[in-house]
Parts: C-alpha cells; structure tokens; sequence
C-alpha cells in the first residue's frame, strides 16, 4: 500500500519554504499511486506577496493495517483567503490544481462539476 504526501513550496524573493503537506489517499501499488500524484505536482496561483507556489508528491509505503485520513492542505486557506478560486471550486489553468484540493477524499482525481 501506498499514500500521497502533497508538499506545498512557496518562493518569496530567493527562499524557498516548504509551507505545509497534506496526506492524500491510499493506493495498492505505487505505480497507482505516482498515476493519482502526477496530477497533484505542479504549479499553484502565487499569493500576493510570494513569487511562485507549487506542489510536489510524494508516494510512501505503508502497511495495509494503516488506514489513511485525507489531511486538508495546510496554510492554504489563509493563503488564498483574499483571493478564491473562481467558480467555487470549479476552475481551469494553474487554479485546477487547487480546486482539486477542494474536496476531500478524492484521492488525487480530477474534480468535476457535479461530483
């Protein structure tokens, strides 16, 4: 078994900072788990203040006994608090990333409108 740590980096001048991870699912093989992960990797919008943010994930082992709970991505609400994703959750381009983080449980597959 597998799971997704969602690590999120923000530049702000030259610094780079891990800002917070997340938990994201549990897959049977790791190959399962890099498919759902790709999708996670990338860049995000950049809050004001900062000169990039993007995503990388990371598929760890872990014994079958271990449940996994999804973990919302930390820091990001009062990141973006000023400026939502359009659409409530529904978006294109570098927000599709983020607006899949809107729900839970998806276990890193796309979000669609309606479900």
């Amino acid at each position: 078994m597998f799971t997704i740590v969602l690590l999120l980096y923000l530049q702000q001048h030259l610094e780079v900072t891990l800002e917070g991870s997340s938990l994201r699912g549990a897959y049977l093989t790791r190959a399962e788990c890099e498919a759902a992960a790709t999708r996670l990797r990338g860049p995000l919008p950049t809050p004001r203040t900062y000169a990039a943010a993007w995503h990388d994930a990371v598929c760890l082992p872990i014994d079958r006994e271990v449940k996994v709970n999804d973990v919302s991505p930390q820091g990001l609400g009062q990141l973006f608090e000023r400026a939502p994703p359009p659409g409530e959750c529904f978006a294109d381009g570098s927000w599709r990333r983020l607006a899949e983080l809107c729900v839970p449980g998806t276990g890193g597959k796309p979000v669609t409108k309606g479900g």
